[in-house]
């Protein structure tokens, strides 16, 4: 058993490290290697991986782990300054993705629930991707780059109510408790985030101890980052909202950045399993014989995405090159996305065609999403005062 374990970890290892080199040449973000590795590694072709939901599990603590570093380096303050415009871009986003699968619904007779299942998926984009691009590029504390983390950040809160809305339509009561649950918890992070923006947050002890100690950084820091992720998850929440909010306790204080950092190889390393989960769960052969609906969808998605997300950019008083810029950072389809169509799938909200062709669109917008970038990018450099961006 203990030889599995070890020739599966080589395997996946070499693997992801051959496809990375391989990217990197061609200039590709790190989460196609880990995506394509999980194709291939999965029961379909080796069968090295043939435990998707530990893979899956273990993929959702590096969201967790990835929250917690974006916490941890947000501009809280300047963004209470401006929280009005991200919430404003997330709400008017979903209500013009319903109306956009509304259209599309009506026209192609799905049911009620799959248009709203659909306007929840295409309106969540992955903070995953656009948090590791901003850092990447060193945007993520310029004026556009908090703005678009807010964005992402108010599309994880309204996750919650989302998923409440399946389990409504799916016909299973909520019951009062846990209803009860999660307005306590909201209210309690807007009184948290209230402290941090005020900076009346306790203080960490024993910070000269610890500086010195890397073993106890650690432990530290996955206490702070897991205890409050396991606390949100039990009022009803996003355990990966409260990943973030436990790195804003750690980044309202210079004196404790060390912690975020000390998680980065953990981040890495499991947030590779979130990408591998994807990658296991795709059925090739299905890929193969709707290759061109998929294709099809998915740059529409894309396209309609950075549509509504430049516009309402716009009407939020950015630049037009702010505006495109920021649309196509948030087109593709999120991570969250995901778990919205698994748990529709198993409230049997839809069928496997329907989970299938989200799974493989998903996936694809987030690899053409690259791509995409490249193209917005050569647009808004022949915009007139294009070095005088404020990104």
């Amino acid at each position: 058993m203990l030889s599995q374990l070890f020739s599966g970890i080589a395997v996946l290892s070499f693997t992801v490290l051959l496809l990375i080199l391989l990217l990197r040449r061609l200039k590709q973000p790190y989460f196609i290697a880990y995506i394509i590795a999980g194709l291939l590694l999965g029961p379909q072709v080796f069968n090295v991986i043939y435990e998707p939901e530990v893979i899956s599990e273990l993929g959702q603590i590096g969201i967790v782990l990835l929250m917690f570093s974006i916490g941890n380096e947000i501009d809280l303050h300047y963004l209470s300054h401006n929280f009005y415009k991200p919430l404003l871009i997330a709400l008017v986003q979903i209500v013009l993705s319903f109306i956009c699968m509304y259209i599309v619904g009506s026209y192609l007779e799905w049911k009620m629930s799959t248009i709203i299942l659909t306007a929840f998926i295409i309106s969540l984009s992955s903070s995953a991707i656009v948090f590791q691009y901003l850092a990447k590029t060193g945007e993520i504390k310029s004026q556009l780059g908090i703005i678009t983390c807010g964005v992402l950040l108010m599309q994880d809160i309204l996750v919650v109510p989302m998923i409440l809305t399946l389990n409504f339509m799916s016909g299973n009561n909520i019951s009062s408790v846990e209803l009860i649950k999660v307005c306590v918890g909201g209210a309690l992070i807007i009184l948290f985030l209230k402290a941090a923006i005020s900076k009346k947050l306790f203080s960490i002890p024993m910070r000269r101890e610890i500086i010195a100690d890397h073993e106890l950084q650690v432990f530290i820091g996955f206490s702070i980052c897991f205890g409050m992720a396991w606390i949100s998850e039990w009022f009803g929440l996003s355990p990966a909202f409260g990943a973030f909010i436990a790195g804003v306790l750690i980044g309202h204080d210079k004196a404790t950045h060390w912690l975020g950092k000390s998680l980065i190889p953990f981040r890495v390393f499991f947030m590779a399993f979130f990408f591998l989960a994807v990658g296991v769960q795709l059925d090739i052969k299905f890929f193969i014989e709707n290759i061109g609906t998929i294709i099809w969808v998915s740059v529409a998605v894309l396209f309609i995405n950075s549509l509504i997300n430049a516009i309402l950019f716009k009407l939020t008083k950015n630049s037009w090159r702010d505006s495109l810029y920021g649309g196509a950072l948030l087109s593709q389809i999120g991570e969250f996305s995901f778990v919205l169509m698994t748990l529709a799938s198993s409230l049997q909200l839809v069928g496997i065609y329907t989970y299938q062709i989200t799974l493989a669109v998903t996936t694809l917008t987030m690899f053409l999403n690259t791509f995409w970038l490249m193209i917005i990018q050569e647009l808004i450099y022949k915009l007139p005062d294009y070095k005088e961006k404020s990104f």
